[in-house]
């Protein structure tokens, strides 16, 4: 039974079973990478195949992996064969442009106390357009630019002598908040839909954490996905 493997987008093997499982143990085959055989419907994880890795007493020396060979595996439901190109944009991205903002929650909190908040609004904008490359579709940024224009329209109307006026902007600004929430709430689907389906990892967010703690919160899921990208292990949720 030959298995081929897949991280991100590079495919190796294919390897006979024992071959695989050996390569596995010593861990030139990652937990998360996906594998795939003859008679499977889906990709899976090669934790999901192999089940958990065994701990060593004695780390082993790690050899390289076997060069990619000219056939590939089959698409199959799910997943998208690796191509030789990334031209074209259906295929998988390399592991660079995924790799999300590494910044950890708590230094995120801090530059924005420091700097009144604006380091947060700045950052918002980084973690939409990260999602972004992880799908094109995304609204986030376009929800975001709206919560900075109402917010400021608001601020600045809520100044004026007017109590019209005034009761204008107060309106503006709670608008500008549901804009902002619906960028976060988007990039929440997004980042499920693509670590459940295309690397598959098991993500969840809490939508009720997301209201309350937004940047903060991603943040702290990106950059465990930017750990994981990085060693191959990803840390509890």
């Amino acid at each position: 039974m030959d298995i081929h493997v897949n991280r991100n987008g590079q495919g190796f093997g294919p390897y006979e079973s024992n071959e695989a499982k050996s390569l596995y143990a010593r861990g030139n085959i990652a937990a998360t990478d996906l594998v795939w055989h003859d008679g499977m419907t889906e990709w899976q994880t090669a934790r999901q195949l192999f089940g958990e890795r065994p701990i060593p007493s004695v780390a082993p020396p790690i050899a390289p992996p076997h060069p990619v060979p000219p056939r590939q595996a089959p698409p199959v439901p799910g997943f998208e064969a690796p191509r030789s190109s990334y031209a074209n944009q259906t295929a998988v991205p390399d592991m660079q442009l995924q790799s999300p903002p590494k910044l950890h929650w708590a230094l995120v909190l801090l530059f924005g106390v420091l700097s009144f908040g604006i380091f947060i609004a700045v950052w918002a904008f980084v973690q939409s357009t990260w999602v972004r490359k992880i799908n094109p579709q995304s609204n986030a940024t376009n929800y975001l630019i709206g919560y900075v224009a109402l917010a400021v329209v608001g601020a600045v109307m809520g100044e004026a002598d007017s109590s019209a006026t005034q009761g204008l902007g107060v309106l503006l600004q709670l608008a500008s908040y549901v804009l902002f929430y619906c960028g976060y709430y988007s990039m929440r689907r997004s980042m499920i839909d693509y670590f459940n389906k295309v690397e598959p990892i098991g993500l969840q967010l809490s939508g009720v954490m997301l209201f309350f703690f937004s940047v903060l919160y991603l943040q702290h899921h990106m950059t465990r996905i930017a750990e994981w990208k990085k060693t191959g292990n990803i840390t509890p949720q």
